[in-house]
């Protein structure tokens, strides 16, 4: 018999219950679906029996966890190591029953077999941010893990939306208007007089509301008592997975990683929008900007409302999709305003007394 020790009941309830369901619905959907397929394919290849069992006691953790740092060597190593594995085709199930298959699942395995078209711009786009993250020393992030932090429930659709144009490029800015006669104008930055790219709009420009807003985020991102960096734009782009700044040995919380994933696109997504309005709304008006003042209330106001969605989401009547009100607290706690004045659990007070401090703005406009 074989007896396999699995660190977590995910991989037992892969290799048991979730399995039917899978192999009907012909592995659609599922992630890893090509090792967990050749894993079983070797299980059932075996005449005795197999035995999966979650590890408890100190001897089966241990094993487990020299297991998974055995995994972390293979992976860290420059040269991946190739394993010789000849999957019986006897005990592989292919297709999908048409009993179990749905319309949703069957459009996705279409979108699956066709092959997608290859767009130089983002593939660059994503190989820089993923460099860039293991510059950061995030090791082993995927680029699928990049692309479904877009749709962290954190970030709001409009901006989800903007983040996923920012990394497939496709913003009318800069070199797209390169190639259109009589508009090659609109490819420089009217501030700067430079090509007008994603990056120097969130990060260079020198208009009003790009210092401005980073400075208040900064501000409030400090509040709770963490360290601030310059950001860069790869930052920015994959703020949907809370990777906030902290020293290598930290493990990360996720209060401040929701947060983090909350307050940096918001502010991203402002400043595009001043810039929009600048360019495009006031164009005709030589020398319009957004006065400080202006400034400072579009992002009190942006992440106020994140804040007071927070409290209203909690509501008992949203069932199963309502937020727990301890990660609501714990996101928050330490940039509300009067804090101290409210009673233990500030989330239980109206929502329309509770707001972020006002003193933040301070560090742009005293006012």
């Amino acid at each position: 018999p074989l007896r396999i020790v699995c660190p977590s009941r995910r991989l037992v309830a892969d290799l048991t219950s979730r399995l039917p369901k899978w192999e009907n619905r012909g592995w659609l959907g599922v992630a890893d679906a090509q090792a967990l397929r050749t894993l079983i394919n070797l299980l059932r290849q075996r005449c005795a029996p197999t035995i999966l069992a979650e590890a408890k006691g100190d001897k089966d953790l241990r094993l487990a966890n020299d297991a998974v740092d055995m995994a972390k060597d293979l992976i860290r190593r420059d040269e991946p190591t190739h394993l010789a594995i000849a999957p019986n085709p006897t005990f592989n199930l292919s297709g999908a029953k048409l009993g179990a298959l749905t319309q949703a699942v069957a459009y996705r395995g279409i979108r699956k077999a066709r092959k997608a078209a290859d767009r130089p711009r983002t593939r660059l786009t994503v190989e820089n941010i993923l460099t860039h993250l293991d510059r950061r020393g995030t090791l082993d992030v995927q680029e699928a893990t990049l692309w479904r932090s877009l749709r962290s429930r954190d970030i709001h659709r409009k901006i989800t939306d903007f983040l996923w144009k920012s990394i497939h490029g496709t913003h009318r800015i800069g070199s797209f208007w390169t190639h259109i006669p009589g508009y090659e104008e609109r490819a420089t930055c009217t501030i700067c007089g430079v090509e007008e790219t994603m990056e120097h709009i969130l990060t260079r420009c020198r208009a009003n509301g790009r210092k401005e807003v980073w400075a208040l985020t900064r501000a409030l991102w400090e509040k709770k008592g963490q360290s601030w960096r310059n950001l860069k734009i790869e930052d920015i782009l994959s703020a949907g997975m809370g990777l906030y700044p902290c020293p290598n040995p930290t493990k990360r919380r996720e209060p401040l990683a929701r947060l983090w994933r909350t307050i940096v696109p918001e502010a991203a997504y402002l400043i595009w929008k001043l810039r929009c309005e600048r360019t495009i709304g006031h164009a005709d008006e030589d020398g319009w900007r957004h006065t400080k003042r202006e400034i400072t209330r579009r992002w009190y106001a942006s992440v106020n409302r994140r804040l007071q969605l927070d409290l209203l989401a909690m509501n008992r009547r949203f069932g199963h999709l309502a937020k727990n009100r301890q990660t609501v607290r714990a996101t928050w706690t330490g940039i509300i305003g009067d804090e101290l004045g409210w009673q233990d659990d500030w989330t239980r007070v109206p929502w329309v007394l509770v707001g972020i401090d006002p003193g933040i703005c301070a560090v742009v406009d005293p006012g």
